[in-house]
């Protein structure tokens, strides 16, 4: 028991108070703003999420770091669309798929896109690729036909590849890239790692 808690604590927060908001935090918030503004002024709120999420998790303190994850986020997210689609179509030649069948379907479909997210040494993508193949398959394509599924997939490829551009452009312009580089911290507050407090993960 005293072995676990000393665990616990060894992975408890630490508060730090000589922290300070850097460009990266700005960066994320002026992103997510912009993303809000175009869905806002396209097809209403619905993209938002897409698009801000995709900024949020695509910047990072260097231009290359941003590109990388940006363009490893589209990837997972087109493979991750058509293997979707791809669940559909099966679904579609098989009894009783929308009644249960899926359960055993979509799992035999997720091991295949972690196989070729590997293969293609894009395990960066492995995460979002999934949880855009379950989406498709299970949410969108249990109740909806073989193009709907497509038309989805289009869509949320688009909202993507919005906020990877907002998020890739904010990157480059000079106002909001760091001048003066020190040893493990810039001037903005960001560490070496960017973990400035924005977080990163695999949202859809």
């Amino acid at each position: 028991m005293n072995k676990f808690i000393s665990a616990l604590k060894s992975y408890a927060p630490v508060v730090d108070t000589h922290y300070r908001v850097g460009m990266r935090v700005v960066k994320t918030a002026v992103a997510v703003g912009i993303c809000l503004v175009i869905a806002l002024l396209t097809d209403g709120m619905e993209s938002a999420t897409i698009s801000a999420v995709a900024a949020i998790v695509t910047i990072k303190v260097t231009q290359d770091d941003t590109l990388r994850t940006g363009v490893f986020r589209l990837l997972g997210t087109l493979i991750g669309g058509v293997l979707g689609i791809l669940a559909v179509i099966i679904g579609l030649f098989l009894p009783y798929y929308n009644e249960g069948l899926f359960v055993v379907v979509i799992p035999l479909v997720l091991i295949l896109n972690l196989y070729i997210c590997n293969v293609l040494n894009m395990q960066d993508s492995c995460s979002i690729s999934c949880v855009v193949t379950i989406v498709v398959a299970a949410h969108v394509a249990v109740d909806s036909t073989a193009g709907e599924a497509l038309m989805y997939t289009l869509i949320r490829l688009r909202d993507t590849f919005v906020g990877v551009t907002v998020a890739s452009v904010l990157n480059v312009l000079p106002f909001f890239v760091s001048k003066k580089i020190k040893k493990g911290q810039d001037e903005t507050g960001d560490n070496e790692t960017g973990d400035d407090g924005t977080g990163d993960g695999s949202l859809p």
